[in-house]
């Protein structure tokens, strides 16, 4: 197959739904597939161009077997709604040159649109039309509704343009996927046939994250012993309403055998630290985004993890960071409601416990009573990874993309 994928994020983006697109379609390209992805130049989750791609500009690079055209944006300083919403328009704008000069030209047999955001699919919608291809809506996060819902866009015309794009290009796929069972629940309520409907999860990395040895180089860095290490890494945002974890650090300093640890990049991060700084937090450490090969050392060396939701947000998003959670053999503690995708996981896997989201005393009573029984944390690990093993192969969620393709190319 000869197959266009259209996004904003792709590798060398280490987490977010860059990573998942670039591990796609390296694995496409590996099965013989011709992949062809138009997206903008790395910058998530530090919200800032990466060195080598500045100053941004319109070029082809080949990675992994998958021709990459790089299509320049503007990447707002400070993240907004407006500066989001301008950064959009930038990508989708200064796309157009590929496709003028490029891609409408090419003889595809299927194209992908990753979502959000949700206008990557609008000039794919376009050729898909006009050339009678397969056209696959890929939705990552329910972006539209997360902005409706958390108040982000309060203004109602938009609002309601940006509503009938989406049922329009909903309309206009012959698949719709997603990552999670309850995220394809809302996508049918949006009327979204469920032939045209597709569950297929972001994987967990099986064989480079295992369960491993806590006391790693690591912790030795860090200069940590006999501590109980409890871990949030990944994107730090304004959407996960990490202040919670900040919380529950302030009324667990007490027990000195207690450390935290919140690694990672993102759009809150430095009020995080000045907010920590002003509760005078010396149980936490904050580390930058780790590499690809320090990574397992870091889900190694703790002892418990926290996936953290806000409660408006619950099922408009699926945490993928879940996934090596798990593939490390490691316990959590998720603020989530019942009924959510999140809390399904947790109770089906019994590898971790619910807290209510935003309750910072119910997260302190968690991290206090995992951190005193080492024997339900051993039992939890062991869990955890068979259900990662279970459910988030990479091989396996790899081919059903490429069956759904092939299917969607011979029909």
């Amino acid at each position: 197959m000869r197959l266009l994928i259209h996004g904003m994020n792709y590798a060398p983006e280490l987490v977010g739904i860059g990573k998942y697109t670039g591990e796609l379609g390296a694995w496409l390209a590996s099965r013989g597939h011709q992949v062809t992805v138009l997206t903008a130049a790395p910058y998530y989750p530090q919200w800032r161009v990466e060195e080598e791609y500045r100053p941004q500009r319109w070029r082809r690079e080949w990675r992994d077997g998958v021709e990459v055209l790089r299509a320049p944006q503007y990447v707002p300083s400070r993240v907004t709604a407006r500066g989001r919403l301008l950064q959009e328009i930038s990508f989708d704008v200064s796309c157009l040159y590929w496709w003028s000069t490029y891609l409408l030209r090419q003889p595809w047999d299927a194209v992908v649109a990753v979502c959000p955001p949700m206008t990557s699919g609008l000039v794919p919608a376009l050729l898909a039309r006009r050339r009678a291809l397969p056209l696959v809506i890929h939705v990552q996060d329910l972006q539209l509704d997360a902005a409706r819902e958390l108040g982000i866009l309060q203004q109602p015309l938009l609002l309601a343009g940006l509503t009938r794009l989406e049922r329009h290009l909903f309309r206009q796929a012959q698949a719709v996927t997603t990552i999670s069972r309850s995220m394809a629940a809302r996508l049918a309520a949006k009327g979204v046939p469920a032939p045209r409907l597709h569950v297929l999860p972001n994987w967990a990395d099986l064989d480079n994250i295992r369960p491993a040895e806590r006391h790693n180089l690591m912790r030795r860095e860090l200069g940590l012993t006999s501590e109980t290490v409890v871990l949030y890494a990944g994107n730090l945002g304004e959407k996960q309403g990490l202040e919670v974890v900040l919380q529950a650090a302030a009324l667990t300093r007490e027990n000195s055998s207690i450390r935290y640890l919140m690694a990672g990049e993102g759009a809150a991060r430095a009020r995080l630290m000045w907010l920590a700084q002003s509760l005078g937090l010396d149980n936490l450490i904050f580390l930058p985004l780790q590499s690809t090969s320090r990574f397992p050392l870091l889900l190694a060396a703790a002892d418990l993890h926290l996936v953290v939701q806000r409660q408006k947000a619950a099922d408009l998003v699926m945490p993928s960071k879940l996934t090596n959670i798990l593939a490390a053999g490691r316990p959590f503690i998720a603020t989530t409601t019942e009924g959510t995708e999140l809390a399904r996981v947790t109770i089906e896997s019994r590898a971790g416990l619910l807290v209510p989201p935003a309750d910072a005393g119910s997260l302190a009573q968690a991290v206090l009573r995992l951190a005193g029984d080492p024997t339900l944390r051993k039992q939890m690990s062991g869990r955890g990874r068979k259900y990662a093993e279970a459910f988030w192969d990479r091989e396996h969620i790899s081919r059903q993309w490429e069956d759904l393709l092939q299917g969607l190319v011979k029909v």
